[in-house]
């Protein structure tokens, strides 16, 4: 009767599972082409590019394509192995099946994570933390872009997974799985260097799995041809022995599958100390001037409740770490759960301190907080109490909803491609559109128009003053294509306070142009949109009325620049009007500067 039951309950855990993965393959799949397949993301555009001239040239070394390719070589690989005439689509369903498998190991380290719990405990866990990464918005979105974030993020909790499993399953396993968390760990490290940090999990694995084999001598004397007094000394010999042997495997890994990272060690090591100076801050680029003022750990953390991962869920998984941590105080974890803190915290201490804090820097991250946030809903053996099932639909709702109005957004037209034909429509041909630099020149077809940049990252000075008045003299409309260059300088008053009096003339429609039409796609369900509001932030007028979303909207805090500007940016474009505006506008970028006759 009990084999019985225990059939029962491993059958409904696979076809939750299996329900589950559905779900989230249907998120994660739908609305691939959610930009036209104009390539509006700049990351995917760059790596699907590069994998592209590495196919033209028949090449396997893609610093001959790009010396200063900052990434490992598995993400262009597999882009290479796919082929196939449109290669970003094929990308982009590659990384929504890869985060597919990513949901899946989520569950599979949650269930490892309840290892000394009852079997129902242990797959009620398991379809928990699934659910839970299945709706996750950050995961969902990420998944429609062809980065090298997602395939980290997959083999990173692959290598968790193992190195966890290595303390926790038979003795005739544990050699097994920490050499398969070694070679995953490769395979992380194969996509970004931050991957480094999963030495961490697999010495305390390969330690951990070692003193399990020494408690097991303790029980069964003749298991230890040593002796009880050799106890300790063994121990520490077999720990160090796992763990040189889960890194060599990782290491070896990483050579095999990144030949040109070893054959030129010193041009990837450049390359990844770039980026390197770029993160901590040392390095200032457009698009990391949104981080100014931004505090370590509570943005990262804000975003993800707002966003990423929505703020009930949020709440869990950050409140699961915190509680993992007060046990690990207490001394109170299992060796898997030690294991997977020895990555968890290490990796939020490092990632969360640093001054770009992209969102997506935590999705190698979150399948852990998933599977502590599915630990932190209360349950009940074999019986579904009315309390615990309101906060289990409660914890996941928000996310899920979030989710499903980005996904639904994505059947509408991009607003690139929407202004782009706008543009086509009413600019004659031979128009000359003023674009700003670091953003996305519109309209995408720019045949029969003379495209000039507006230099707005440049530092101030009478050269860039010059550059501006030159180019708004010569333009026809100006087009804002999202708001990372408002946005961004907004936060640095000090230092663009010209520039940014510009963007205050300009959205006031004053000096010649006039704001003639806003093109956005604000992630919406059931009538009620949701948006933030980039304008008042960044305080500066609403440039024009479709700015913001019709009918009920719900206004966000200020969301990261990176969860806004590919998928669903506000594109302004500005119209020069009357016929004097051509004398007055090249005066525009002065703030002394007459207004045009009415």
């Amino acid at each position: 009767m009990a084999r019985n039951s225990s059939e029962r309950a491993g059958s409904r855990s696979f076809w939750g599972i299996t329900v589950i993965l559905l779900v989230a393959a249907a998120l994660r799949l739908s609305g691939a082409a959610w930009d036209g397949g104009i390539g509006a993301h700049p990351d995917e555009r760059y790596l699907v590019g590069v994998a592209e001239e590495m196919a033209r040239r028949l090449e396997l070394d893609p610093f001959t394509v790009d010396t200063s390719f900052p990434y490992g070589h598995v993400p262009l690989y597999l882009l290479l192995f796919l082929g196939g005439a449109d290669r970003l689509m094929a990308a982009r369903l590659l990384t929504g099946l890869l985060d597919v498998g990513t949901v899946a190991l989520a569950a599979a380290l949650a269930r490892t994570l309840i290892a000394a719990g009852s079997r129902d405990r242990r797959h009620r866990g398991a379809l928990i933390a699934a659910l839970f990464l299945a709706v996750m918005p950050l995961h969902v979105q990420q998944a429609h872009f062809a980065t090298a974030d997602v395939p980290l993020a997959f083999f990173s909790a692959g290598a968790l997974l193992f190195a966890a499993r290595a303390t926790v399953r038979n003795p005739a396993r544990r050699k097994a799985n920490i050499w398969l968390a070694g070679i995953w760990a490769g395979l992380a490290l194969g996509c970004k260097a931050g991957a480094a940090l999963l030495v961490v999990p697999l010495v305390v694995s390969g330690a951990l799995a070692a003193q399990g084999m020494s408690q097991n001598c303790r029980t069964t004397a003749s298991s230890c041809p040593a002796g009880r007094g050799a106890l300790a000394a063994q121990g520490h010999r077999a720990g160090l022995r796992r763990a040189v042997g889960a890194v060599g495997a990782a290491l070896a890994t990483f050579a095999v599958t990144n030949p040109f990272a070893v054959l030129e060690f010193p041009r990837f090591l450049s390359n990844v100390a770039a980026q390197a100076a770029l993160v901590r801050g040392a390095v200032l680029v457009p698009y990391t001037l949104q981080y100014r003022g931004t505090l370590p750990y509570l943005y990262p953390i804000v975003q993800q409740l707002v966003w990423g991962m929505g703020p009930v869920l949020g709440l869990l998984g950050f409140g699961g770490l915190a509680w993992m941590v007060a046990r690990a105080a207490r001394g109170r974890l299992s060796p898997a759960e030690w294991v997977v803190l020895a990555w968890a915290l290490p990796f939020f201490a490092f990632t969360g301190g640093l001054y770009v804090k992209f969102p997506r820097y935590l999705l190698p991250l979150t399948p852990v907080l998933a599977a502590y946030a599915a630990q932190m809903v209360p349950g009940h053996e074999h019986k579904v109490h009315l309390c615990s099932f309101v906060l289990f639909v409660v914890s996941f709702l928000p996310a899920a909803l979030l989710s499903l109005a980005l996904v639904g957004s994505y059947g509408r037209p991009h607003p690139w491609v929407a202004a782009s034909e706008w543009i086509r429509a009413h600019l004659p041909s031979g128009s000359v559109i003023a674009v700003e630099e670091w953003d996305h020149p519109l309209p995408l077809d720019a045949e029969g128009y003379t495209l000039r940049v507006l230099p707005v990252f440049e530092p101030e000075g009478e050269e860039k003053e010059r550059e501006m008045a030159s180019v708004l003299a010569e333009a026809d409309a100006v087009v804002v294509a999202s708001r990372r260059g408002y946005g961004a300088l907004a936060r640095w008053p000090d230092r663009f306070p010209t520039t940014l009096s510009y963007y205050r003339a300009l959205f006031a429609s004053e000096r010649g142009f006039v704001a003639v039409g806003c093109w956005g796609r604000w992630p919406s369900l059931a009538g009620l949109s949701l948006a933030d509001d980039p304008f008042g932030a960044a305080g500066l007028p609403l440039p024009h009325p479709d700015c913001r979303p019709g009918g009920v909207w719900l206004r966000l805090p200020r969301l990261d620049e990176s969860f806004v500007v590919y998928d669903h940016p506000e594109v302004v474009v500005f119209v020069a009007q009357g016929p004097s505006a051509r004398g007055y506008k090249e005066n525009i970028f002065f703030i002394g500067a007459a207004s045009p006759p009415q």
